[in-house]
């Protein structure tokens, strides 16, 4: 993998005083994570993705329902263990509980 394939740009969000990194991938790259440039996110302020409420959390859910890579979002999440924000059209408890009912899942085989 090249630097050059993965832009990081830091973005700072005034209002808050809180700076959210913004991974800015080339399409092509070859990169893992080249659906990332194709996402509805990839163009819009990257503060809406990590809200402070639940009004802003349903806002973000809303822009991710259309998107063509929510499912790929939400497996780089999980599988990153990504904490913080709206990724795939779900909360961080949303995450939580998927995770969670995975680990079940694999220590409880069904029997049948």
């Amino acid at each position: 993998m090249k630097r050059e394939d993965v832009r990081f740009e830091m973005t700072r969000i005034r209002s808050k005083g809180r700076v959210i990194p913004q991974v800015q991938v080339e399409h092509g790259s070859g990169l893992a994570v080249d659906w990332m440039a194709l996402g509805k996110c990839s163009e819009l302020d990257p503060a809406i993705f990590f809200p402070h409420d639940g009004v802003g959390v349903e806002a973000a859910k809303r822009i991710c329902m259309e998107c063509p890579v929510k499912a790929e979002c939400l497996e780089y999440a999980l599988a990153n263990r990504i904490a913080h924000g709206v990724w795939g059209g779900t909360s961080e408890r949303q995450r939580q509980r998927i995770l969670s009912q995975r680990r079940l899942s694999r220590r409880d085989p069904v029997h049948v």
